[in-house]
């Protein structure tokens, strides 16, 4: 069974997932809506992150995604702990279309790459990235880690939702145009 990968984030205009040493400050402009990520994440079965937004994990509290199946993709020998995490959590280096057919080997049919952009940018890369669902704030950020980083190859998605999202945010969702 194949898994399918959506990448659910919320950037600044200038395509920013945090701000310097990860802040988060341009996501309380985004007022005026419902959030709607509890809706979103009862919708997800596995999820898969980046060493460096396990590390932000890890500095910023408990483990907030209860018992769903976790990749996290690294190049440690070990993961740092992080309080509440269990044996939902492992740890994953090596080629990730080959994580991707693991996942749906474990029955998981829809995977959220939680963050960050460099291994959003490493799933663009090998193709594996089916869907976007982005919130855009209304702000520049001007530094701090992006939506995607890295060098890969142009991929089209086809624009499937644009809606304004609360006061002045703006919801895409896009689905990866193959074939």
């Amino acid at each position: 069974m194949a898994t399918h990968v959506l990448y659910y984030a919320a950037s600044s205009l200038d395509g920013r997932i945090a701000g310097p040493e990860h802040d988060l400050a341009f996501l309380k402009l985004l007022t005026g809506a419902e959030n709607d990520y509890e809706t979103f994440f009862v919708d997800v079965d596995s999820l898969i992150m980046g060493a460096e937004t396990w590390r932000f994990m890890v500095g910023h509290g408990r483990w907030p995604y209860g018992d769903k199946p976790t990749w996290i993709v690294t190049h440690a020998d070990a993961l740092e702990e992080l309080d509440g995490a269990g044996d939902a959590v492992e740890r994953y280096s090596g080629d990730l279309a080959e994580l991707v057919r693991l996942i749906g080997e474990r029955g998981c049919r829809r995977t959220w790459l939680v963050g960050g952009g460099s291994l959003a940018g490493q799933l663009l890369e090998a193709d594996l990235i089916d869907e976007l669902v982005l919130t855009v704030a209304p702000t520049f950020v001007g530094d701090g880690p992006t939506l995607a980083d890295g060098v890969f190859p142009l991929r089209r998605f086809t624009l499937t939702e644009l809606a304004r999202f609360g006061d002045d945010g703006v919801r895409l969702r896009y689905e990866r145009a193959r074939g």
